[in-house]
């Protein structure tokens, strides 16, 4: 059985790491984390022995991607919303302030009223594949105005903001911190 660590280096660029440039790095990961043999990354007990860096990285790619194909109550929904606090926690540490800010508002609204994801996950449960519906059905008249509240807040998200770009500060962030992606994967090299 393959390691955590040797599972992240054959996710990795065959490059030296220091050779590349960040989006390269990313854009890579980008391209392969998406593949069946790395959906274990995002398994919780395997996450979070990954290097933040790392974690990071994946919190981001798949925030982008839920964003995009369906928004934020497909990304609260589905299973990225497990990594929710995690994800708000990767803004931060990517220096993304005003997304940061926005999620910890929808956090904060979400809270305030007694919802976490989990609910909106169980709430989708009794759905049958590829079943046709709306919020209001699935989620009932006072929550779905509640997520409405919450898809208002994402309108302020980098995805709909003109000259803001969530990459612009992931590509920052790795340059700074790729050090220590290179030490986890060496680290394995020389045990």
């Amino acid at each position: 059985m393959e390691s955590t660590r040797e599972l992240v280096k054959s996710l990795l660029p065959e490059h030296e790491l220091n050779a590349l440039p960040s989006i390269a790095i990313i854009d890579h990961i980008g391209m392969n984390i998406y593949k069946s043999n790395y959906t274990k990354l995002r398994d919780k007990e395997i996450f979070i022995q990954l290097p933040v860096v790392l974690q990071d990285i994946i919190l981001i790619l798949d925030f982008d991607i839920e964003l995009q194909m369906n928004g934020i109550i497909g990304f609260l929904e589905n299973s990225t919303g497990t990594y929710f606090e995690e994800t708000i926690q990767a803004l931060f540490r990517i220096s993304a302030t005003k997304d940061f800010e926005i999620m910890k508002d929808i956090k904060s609204l979400l809270i305030s009223n007694g919802i976490n994801t989990l609910r909106l996950r169980e709430n989708l449960i009794h759905l049958s594949q590829y079943q046709v519906t709306n919020s209001r059905n699935i989620h009932g008249k006072e929550l779905s105005e509640l997520l409405s509240e919450v898809a208002s807040l994402a309108d302020h998200l980098y995805l709909y903001r003109d000259n803001d770009n969530i990459f612009d500060h992931l590509f920052s962030y790795f340059e700074k911190n790729k050090a220590k992606l290179n030490e986890y994967i060496n680290w394995q090299s020389l045990k």
